[in-house]
């Protein structure tokens, strides 16, 4: 699969038009259909058929408008209950029928919007979805990178990703032997276990195959031209969005790499190196694990880029 994801420290009212900009880019690219998009969720525990009334109402939500700014001002003991609950201000889920795995998802989480806001297990608004890698190979990497470049013009993101990775809604099925090898073999596929920590604040999600950069972390580079001159691996490109915004675009195609034939993937490495004091480190908390593998693995899975 290609997975990505964007990091949105922000309400909805300063994200909303960028977030619907994103859903019509997606859409328009993607299509509604059997095969691709059909079903719609705004809690993760109800699916609706994508109905007239089902993109009523996602309109509705993507509206900046809210009946109050901030979570302490809304009146709604019931609607507190739920952001509580759910960890979000909205929820917005674009896929296939529950049963049906097709590839292609789309998913908006808004961040409860508060007055005094604290650090929190809540920190960050974000978009992530999925597109199979059949839609690589149809439409090419040119088509995938420039649809990602079209969700992210409007999108104020801190941080952002696309690349190879593998897909599972569940952690279970990372106890197969095969797959955990394979996954330990190729340091180019990352791990999804079907959420996007909403906690990754102004951090850096790991090395992929595009690699977004928004403030903080690229004014602290020193901007576009400062983070160019220090990465030197050939397929590597760094392109401006805007002053505060870029892409750094690790090869034409999504490499998967291989450490059985010497392929650890040097540009991503290069790349890892100049990101680490931003790089997301949950592996230094005695706590961090990954579904299926020893605290050993998943430590030397998350230092891939940078050991």
């Amino acid at each position: 699969m290609i997975h990505f994801a964007f990091y949105l420290p922000h309400d909805h009212p300063e994200i909303a038009a960028g977030v619907s900009h994103a859903f019509d880019c997606y859409m328009k690219a993607v299509g509604e259909g059997s095969d691709t998009i059909n079903f719609c969720s705004f809690d993760e525990y109800s699916h609706h058929s994508l109905s007239r009334e089902g993109w009523k109402r996602i309109r509705q939500l993507l509206l900046p408008d809210r009946p109050f700014r901030y979570a302490e001002d809304c009146a709604d003991a019931y609607r507190i209950r739920e952001m509580e609950k759910s960890g979000n201000e909205t929820w917005i889920h674009l896929g296939s029928e529950p049963d049906r795995l097709t590839g292609f998802k789309l998913t908006y989480s808004a961040r409860i919007p508060s007055r005094d806001r604290q650090p929190s297990d809540y920190d960050v608004s974000y978009l992530e979805g999925m597109l199979p890698t059949e839609f690589l190979e149809e439409h090419g990497p040119t088509a995938v990178r420039e649809l990602m470049l079209d969700l992210a013009s409007g999108l104020h993101f801190a941080s952002g990703h696309a690349g190879l990775s593998f897909d599972s809604v569940t952690g279970d099925v990372f106890f197969t032997p095969r797959i955990r090898t394979e996954l330990l073999r190729h340091p180019g596929i990352s791990l999804n276990h079907g959420s996007t920590p909403a906690w990754m604040g102004t951090h850096v999600d790991g090395v992929h195959w595009l690699n977004f950069l928004g403030p903080p972390v690229l004014q602290e580079l020193g901007g576009v031209s400062p983070l160019r001159s220090r990465l030197h691996s050939p397929e590597t490109t760094v392109q401006a969005i805007d002053v505060a915004r870029a892409v750094v675009t690790l090869g034409t195609w999504p490499e998967a790499g291989d450490l059985t034939q010497g392929n650890a993937l040097p540009a991503y490495r290069e790349l890892g190196r100049v990101l680490e004091p931003w790089l997301d480190k949950p592996f230094n908390d005695p706590r961090f694990r990954v579904e299926g593998f020893t605290q050993e693995e998943a430590i030397h899975w998350a230092r891939r880029f940078l050991d």
